[in-house]
């Protein structure tokens, strides 16, 4: 679709040509202007000066390829003059600057053949503006009986147009290799779940096309076929994040050696300046190993567990057998201290009893004695 201001200039550029044909054939009457013919001029000349405020350079050659007129922006551009490009052959104009080999295949070659000639692009390198990538749009303004036939030859700076479309393919690829090798799984969807772009990492992963995935609902895909349920957590989730929510969740995948595997998954609203949701952003980690070390330290707690109780079981066991054990040895403590009791009620009681004998005998001695006397 041609943008409004193309229009206008292409208007403009069809009554610059009728309005020539006009003045021509006025002038070949050789008589005084009419005040009509006077406002025909006026006319002519009133859209000239519209059209020098076109953006686009504009110049008309004549039929040796010599220019009869130039637009303000074609002067402002290479930075000339009047003077010193009007009735110039365009191959000697600026020090023969315009001697170009596209350009001259253009006007010699392919203009006298198509007669419309769109988007011709040119690539030169000028003394005063330095290099630049053009785009030529030449076409025959039709001959009249009153004048000779002419080139209208309109010229596009798309130099930096060009920078820009370099570096933002630069970027692209940038982003696109940043896209492909992270080690998550990327994918990029329409609102409504559609898979429009997937990251390398992915499909080499799962050993996938991108033609088996691309412009699928991406429950639809191989990475939720192996699973209903998950078909359907995805479907419900697409959802709330296409009204803008967050959603993660836990998901398993088959890869492409066949063994399963868990992933971390995420699902992302991407906002334009309005808020609107315009695409999602999924991603997905794998989270296996983490699962397997989480499996193993369950066993592990496990196993711990069942030796702690069968540890807690003997010592349970050995507890009681030290209880019976101290209360034995406390029983026979008891008994030994009844007997030392009664061991030392039976020494006292024979040291009493030696101690009489020996004041016995000792009493006995005296009768003795007194006998004797």
């Amino acid at each position: 679709m041609k943008s409004r201001g193309k229009e206008q200039e292409e208007q403009l550029v069809a009554e610059v040509r009728n309005l020539h044909r006009r003045l021509k054939e006025i002038q070949a009457k050789g008589f005084v202007y009419s005040e009509k013919d006077l406002i025909i001029q006026d006319r002519l000349e009133y859209v000239e000066s519209i059209i020098n405020t076109v953006r686009e350079p504009l110049i008309v050659l004549d039929k040796d390829l010599k220019i009869v007129s130039a637009s303000k922006a074609f002067y402002d551009t290479f930075r000339t003059k009047p003077e010193e490009t009007v009735r110039q052959f365009i191959y000697d104009l600026g020090e023969h600057q315009w001697d170009i080999p596209d350009l001259r295949k253009l006007l010699n070659d392919v203009l006298p053949k198509h007669k419309v000639i769109s988007n011709f692009q040119v690539e030169h390198n000028f003394l005063k503006i330095g290099k630049r990538i053009m785009f030529l749009n030449a076409e025959w303004i039709p001959r009249e009986s009153v004048r000779p036939q002419l080139i209208l030859l309109a010229i596009e700076d798309i130099t930096e147009r060009k920078a820009m479309e370099a570096s933002l393919r630069d970027s692209q690829f940038k982003v696109r290799a940043v896209f492909d090798q992270t080690f998550q799984f990327i994918g990029i969807l329409t609102v409504e779940g559609v898979l429009m772009e997937v990251n390398k990492t992915a499909l080499d992963f799962s050993g996938i096309e991108l033609s088996a995935v691309i412009n699928k609902p991406f429950w639809k895909t191989l990475w939720w076929t192996h699973s209903e349920v998950l078909q359907q957590k995805l479907r419900d989730s697409i959802q709330k994040v296409a009204a803008g929510e967050f959603v993660r969740f836990e998901a398993t995948h088959f890869a492409k050696n066949g063994n399963l595997y868990y992933f971390d998954f995420s699902l992302k609203p991407a906002k334009d300046e309005t808020g609107k949701v315009i695409f999602i952003i999924s991603e997905g980690r794998d989270i296996t190993e983490r699962k397997e070390l989480e499996e193993a330290l369950k066993e592990s707690y496990a196993e711990l567990e069942l030796r702690v109780k069968v540890r807690t079981a003997e010592l349970s066991k050995a507890n009681e057998v030290l209880h019976k054990e101290i209360g034995q040895r406390r029983h026979i403590e008891e008994e030994l201290k009844g007997r030392m009791q009664d061991l030392e009620r039976f020494s006292k009681f024979a040291v009493d009893r030696e101690l009489k004998m020996e004041e016995l005998e000792k009493k006995v001695k005296e009768f003795e004695e007194r006998f004797k006397r």
